[in-house]
């Protein structure tokens, strides 16, 4: 921390190195001073204040981590390439959501099971392989799929970010869709 400056009168540059020696007070001048363009920025894309804040939320997390190894000239720059950076992480993301969501649908609506007993198998053998799944991810993946609830439900429910409730449910019916694939043989 630098004793009798005042903070807000230094330079980006000159709080970013006040940051690598672990100030807090210095950071939060950084958060000020972006937060709000950063989020107008990743708002022109997404139009989702809860995607928008996680992003910028990532944003700083990784900024305040990284806060001893970084050597930043331009700390504008430097941050909104990192808003940048997550802005196609989510992109990446949420396709993969949608393709493996969508995979799952088109094998359950392709493989219809005419006879109820192959069908009472199927169900039990997904079943277990939801009970099967990591304690959070089969909660996460109940409430989506049982309970129906949102995302944004789930994650303010559980006190987790949005983004962590997606990458479960994706995680999940990867892990779901693998094993019915083996399952499908079987039925065949």
């Amino acid at each position: 921390m630098i004793p009798d400056k005042k903070i807000f009168d230094l330079s980006d540059r000159g709080l970013l190195e006040s940051v690598s020696y672990d100030d807090q007070i210095a950071f939060k001048e950084i958060f000020k001073r972006y937060w709000s363009k950063l989020y107008i920025y990743a708002y022109n894309v997404f139009h989702d204040k809860d995607i928008c804040e996680d992003i910028i939320q990532e944003v700083f997390s990784n900024l305040w981590t990284r806060r001893k190894s970084l050597q930043v000239e331009n700390v504008s720059a430097y941050l909104y390439q990192s808003v940048k950076f997550q802005i196609f992480k989510q992109f990446r993301q949420r396709k993969l959501i949608d393709r493996h969501t969508s995979e799952f649908d088109n094998f359950i609506s392709s493989h219809r099971i005419d006879e109820s007993v192959e069908y009472e198998e199927l169900h039990n053998r997904v079943e277990n392989l939801i009970s099967e799944l990591p304690e959070q991810r089969r909660m996460i993946f109940k409430l989506s799929r049982s309970e129906e609830l949102s995302n944004k439900e789930i994650a303010s429910l559980l006190h987790i970010s949005i983004q962590t409730v997606k990458n479960q449910i994706s995680s999940a019916l990867k892990s779901i869709r693998k094993s019915l694939k083996s399952i499908s043989i079987i039925f065949l």
